[in-house]
């Protein structure tokens, strides 16, 4: 009997040590994985600091590309208004020496044409008020007449002229109205 207590104090000695044994293999394996999950959390951050400085280059770039296109575009506005405002100058300069007023209006309407023309090209469009209906959020309604033959409600003088842009309205045309 003596002989199997031995034996048994000696299969427990041999299953303690087998037991620390592979428990030092796992703490060893947790200081690998701690070393592993380490080095991945620093790649993660590394790659997280890139893309972030990426992306502030992006937003950079967008911003000065958005700059440069808003400029152009102003820029063209400015080139099609030029001619105008040269003539309309000329016009001016020339305005005291001209033989007739009928020069002087053919001078300020060739203005108000190219003026028109260089804001149309920019996207600002007329709204047409004269004869059509009265609409409030279109124009806006100074004055109301009589006139015989027109029906009521129907604009029939434009006092100021309204401009949509983008399809939106900028300015409502100022108008009179018929009763």
């Amino acid at each position: 009997m003596n002989q199997s207590v031995e034996d048994r104090n000696l299969y427990q000695e041999t299953l303690d040590s087998d037991a620390q044994a592979h428990g030092a293999v796992d703490q060893n394996s947790e200081v690998e994985g701690v070393d592993e999950n380490a080095q991945q959390l620093a790649d993660a951050h590394s790659q997280l600091a890139y893309m972030a400085a990426e992306f502030e280059n992006y937003k950079r770039q967008t911003n000065r590309r958005i700059e440069e296109a808003t400029t152009r575009a102003k820029r063209s506005v400015l080139e099609d208004i030029l001619p105008a405002l040269d003539n309309f100058l000329l016009a001016q300069r020339y305005a005291g020496s001209a033989q007739s007023a009928d020069q002087i209006k053919t001078g300020l309407d060739y203005v108000a044409l190219q003026m028109e023309t260089a804001l149309e090209n920019a996207g600002l469009e007329p709204i047409k008020a004269q004869g059509e209906p009265f609409d409030p959020s279109l124009h806006e309604a100074i004055e109301e007449v009589s006139l015989p033959g027109v029906a009521s409600g129907t604009v029939v003088e434009e006092s100021r002229r309204g401009y949509r842009f983008g399809g939106q309205v900028l300015r409502t045309s100022v108008v009179k109205v018929a009763k």
